[in-house]
This record gives C-alpha cells, structure tokens and sequence, in this order.
C-alpha cells in the first residue's frame, strides 16, 4: 500500500469517526461520499478525476463500479467497492449480508484478472451485530473479519463452501474463484462501529 493510500484511509478512518460520534444519520452513500472527500483531499485529486458508478466491464448486465480512478502516469488505476451493513438498514440474514460481502470481493477480482496493473479495494463498514456475527469462532469468517493489516488470507471454493447454505449461495452470485485478500486497514470506530480495509489480488 502506498503512503498515499496510508494517508487516504487515516483521514477516512478520522472522518467516519466524527460522524458516528456525532449520531449522523449515515447510509451507504454517505459512506462512499466521506471517502470520496477523503481521497480528493489527500491525494490532491478534483472531482472530474473519479468515476462513480461505471459500468462492470468483466460482468454482464448492468453490475457497477463504485468508485474508480482512472491510471495516471505516476499510479495505477484504483477501483473501490463500498459495502455498509447495519441492522437498521438490512432485515436479510446475517449468513446472507456475510456472504454478499464475498460476492463483492468476487467482484473486485473479476475485475483484477482483466486489468492486472489496477489495484482493487473493498471497503466494508459494519456495526456490532454483524461483527460480532463475523467474529464468533463457529461462524468460521473471524479469519476473515479480524484480519490484521498486512496479512493475508486465501479465499477459494473450499473457503466458501465452508458456511451455511444461505452464505453459500449469497457468495455465489459472480461465481466462486480463488483469490486473495490482503488487509490494509482493521479499526474499531466509534459508537460501535468498525472498518476494514482489502485488498484484492
């Protein structure tokens, strides 16, 4: 991870912080819109340098980026998918918000194995019920959950099928494939919230 990058997340990690601190009404978008502010401060970037929601180019129908910044002379291309669950926006299964989280990460390696000199992100923001969910021991995703940043962990088809059906087939949605995952950022936010950074290989 690059220093930019480092900076970029410290700013986001700080400003999530005083939004929840704060007891701000907050939705994915708001989410997706504070680290949008985050990295064009840090990074120096203008708002005509990023991309919201273009079109998937490795899955058909009508799938979307989240965020992309396009390549530059001096860096790589940067794609980021946001993912933001909380009990109050989400009545689905807890297996069920768990393994659409895989499906995202499938989807962020779909686009990898196509454009090897961009580099992926899947940022996920959660509340205490979900993480605490992902980090009992018999629901076999605290590997995953509490990864430490700079490790990393291998995700495959025996990963997968390893969970309950309804996680199963949530993961499935872009197919099951074998990637890895590398932690860049594990905090816990305030009011109970918590962030976690990957990235996809």
């Amino acid at each position: 991870m690059t220093d930019e990058l480092d900076l970029v997340f410290e700013k986001f990690t700080n400003l999530l912080n005083v939004r929840f601190s704060g007891h701000i009404f907050t939705k994915e978008d708001a989410i997706r819109y504070t680290f949008f502010y985050a990295i064009c401060q840090s990074n120096n970037l203008n708002p005509e340098d990023i991309i919201l929601e273009s079109k998937h180019p490795n899955i058909k129908g009508d799938k979307e980026i989240d965020m992309l910044i396009p390549e530059k002379d001096d860096s790589h291309e940067l794609v980021f998918e946001f993912k933001y669950d909380v009990k109050r926006s989400s009545v689905s299964p807890r297996p069920y918000k768990a393994g659409h989280l895989f499906a995202d990460i499938f989807r962020l390696f779909l686009y990898k194995r196509e454009h090897q000199d961009s580099r992926c992100f899947l940022i996920y923001v959660t509340d205490f019920e979900q993480a605490n969910y992902l980090s009992k021991e018999e629901n076999r995703l605290d590997d995953f959950f509490n990864l430490l940043a700079g490790q990393k962990l291998q995700i495959n088809s025996d990963y997968v099928k390893n969970h309950a059906d309804t996680f199963v087939k949530a993961a499935s949605t872009y197919g099951i494939h074998e990637c890895q995952i590398s932690s860049c950022l594990n905090v816990d936010l305030t009011n109970s919230h918590f962030l976690r950074i990957y990235e996809i290989f």
